[in-house]
């Protein structure tokens, strides 16, 4: 059965996960992960193929973007050079899925063109591994 994006939450909280609250209303979201690096395993005696084993995945920063609001620029800009926990919720309460993360936020003001909203792009370090819960 497919899931709408319809219901996705970015949340963060200042209690270390205790309780989250809306960090703000986003448009679209990141990858959650990526693909192993592949560590190269082959010997001398191999004719053919190479060999590999799985590697490590890296922790890229999460970009966000939503549309432009300058009370919630403001109140995330307060936000940066400290670490908080944040949670993607799929659903209401995450009744569809829940990543939570440690990182730390900056938001920006991206480019636009004629006809276009005023978007900002809300970029969340990522400090640990994304937990699925």
């Amino acid at each position: 059965m497919a899931l709408s994006t319809a219901g996705t939450f970015l949340k963060y909280s200042e209690d270390e996960g205790l309780t989250f609250v809306s960090l703000l209303e986003i448009i679209n979201y990141p990858d959650l992960g990526s693909t192993p690096t592949k560590i190269d395993t082959t010997t001398l005696s191999a004719m053919k193929y190479k060999t590999s084993m799985a590697g490590l995945q890296e922790l890229p920063d999460l970009v966000f973007e939503a549309n432009y609001d300058d009370a919630v620029y403001t109140m995330i800009d307060a936000l940066a050079g400290v670490t908080h926990t944040f949670q993607l919720q799929f659903g209401e309460e995450g009744v569809d899925g829940k990543f939570t993360w440690n990182g730390q936020v900056s938001v920006y003001p991206v480019g636009g063109g004629v006809d276009e909203p005023r978007k900002m792009q809300v970029s969340v370090s990522n400090e640990t591994e994304i937990v699925a819960s």
